[in-house]
């Protein structure tokens, strides 16, 4: 169930799945008036109602991704004026979507955004079932690259936007696994790299793109070239050159991306795969798993620097490790 953000960014669910079906769209309407964005919401068909979504949200952002029945939200008057003045990017990731704004409306194809505010009246159909993305930032997240943003509000953001990818594969990896934590600091800086892809999205002065692109565009490339190591921690010969075709740049690009972390490719990959063996290690589960089968699996192809490494970054050797957790089991 979603509850108020927690501190550590860690991620919130609410599924109408295990509901009574005359609950369902009560419970909706509390989760995503209150937690996300604030509107005056409707089904539109009177079959039972289901929504799944996910949230994690800190320093003022809330970042939900979900899918929900045919519905019509409304920004009346009322609801305006208990709002404030933040900014929400919605992304249409499938099913029929509809801004209804009276300057005029606005259909969003799949993969298709918008800007829109919170101070500005206006309602959002969706007719029939459908995934969407909605990014509610504060004003002056994005104020600070583009003064004049009211002005940038309302307009077709094309699915061939190339920050606008980045953005949703960006926050799609934030979803990919429950038990990711940040401390604030970590997570204040993902949601500056989010504003600043937002930025980009909307097309701000060429002079605050390019600032924007030095650190949005990198971290989601970043973000996204960690998540393919993760993904192939087993693979002896992964290595720069084919994260780097898997993503789409140079391998030097790719070297770049972690040289202006202050690390190397080869460490963070070494490091990764320490980590992922001391997790092993430590694991009830991998008992049965000899050292050495655990050093392969995470892709080591050398038993003897696999053992020189772990004692260098955990103070212990890997028998050591395991030797604690059976010990740890037996209390």
């Amino acid at each position: 169930m979603i509850d108020d953000a927690p501190p550590d960014f860690r991620l919130l669910r609410f599924s109408t799945d295990r509901l009574d079906r005359p609950d369902r769209f009560e419970m909706w309407r509390e989760v995503l008036t209150r937690k996300l964005l604030r509107v005056a919401i409707d089904p539109l068909t009177h079959e039972p109602f289901t929504a799944r979504v996910m949230m994690r949200a800190q320093h003022g952002f809330r970042l939900g991704l979900g899918e929900t029945g045919p519905t019509i939200s409304r920004r009346t008057r009322a609801v305006v004026s208990a709002d404030n003045d933040d900014l929400a990017l919605l992304v249409n990731l499938g099913g029929p979507f509809t801004l209804l704004r009276p300057a005029g409306d606005l259909a969003l194809s799949e993969g298709e955004g918008a800007l829109v505010s919170c101070a500005e009246l206006g309602d959002i159909a969706r007719p029939g079932r459908g995934r969407q993305l909605c990014v509610r930032m504060p004003r002056a997240a994005i104020a600070q690259h583009a003064p004049d943003v009211e002005a940038m509000t309302g307009r077709l953001i094309h699915r061939t936007v190339d920050p606008l990818r980045m953005l949703i594969h960006y926050v799609a990896y934030l979803y990919e696994d429950d038990d990711i934590a940040m401390s604030p600091g970590a997570s204040e800086l993902v949601v500056k790299h989010i504003a600043d892809l937002v930025a980009l999205i909307i097309g701000v002065e060429r002079e605050a793109a390019i600032e924007a692109a030095s650190g949005g565009l990198r971290a989601a490339r970043l973000t996204a070239v960690k998540a393919l190591i993760a993904a192939n921690l087993g693979r002896e010969d992964l290595n720069a050159e084919r994260v780097a075709e898997a993503v789409g740049v140079s391998p030097r690009y790719v070297r770049r991306l972690f040289e202006g972390e202050g690390d190397s490719f080869s460490n963070y990959l070494a490091g990764q795969r320490l980590q992922r063996a001391h997790d092993l290690l430590a694991s009830p589960a991998a008992a049965g798993m000899s050292i050495a089968q655990i050093a392969y699996d995470v892709g080591f192809g050398d038993l003897s620097y696999f053992n020189r490494r772990f004692r260098q970054v955990f103070g212990a050797r890997p028998s050591d490790v395991r030797a604690q957790a059976r010990e740890a089991t037996r209390h």
